[in-house]
């Protein structure tokens, strides 16, 4: 008769801790205006914050002489990299 032993994994397991609950947030869009806003439980619009929106991007450009009919020279690559930031409060 052979012994079974437990997982390695079985002896480090412990309960979780206990968790805060969290208020509920809805986001909606102000059907006049067209903005998002976040209102809790009780439909109080809640502030967020000062924070604003980014775009960034990364453009590779790359330069092959030749025509691929005969031998080709030496490769050219760059990245170009765009960053444009708004305005925030």
């Amino acid at each position: 008769m052979t012994q079974k032993t437990a997982p390695w994994g079985v002896g480090r397991m412990e309960l979780y801790a206990t968790a805060a609950a969290v208020p509920a947030f809805t986001p909606l869009i102000d059907p006049e205006t067209q903005i998002a806003m976040i209102v809790d439980e009780e439909g109080r619009t809640v502030e967020l914050g000062d924070h604003g929106t980014s775009t960034s991007g990364v453009t590779p450009t790359s330069t092959t002489p030749g025509d691929g009919a005969g031998p080709s020279g030496p490769t050219d690559s760059d990245v170009t990299e765009s960053y444009d930031q708004d305005q925030s409060d």
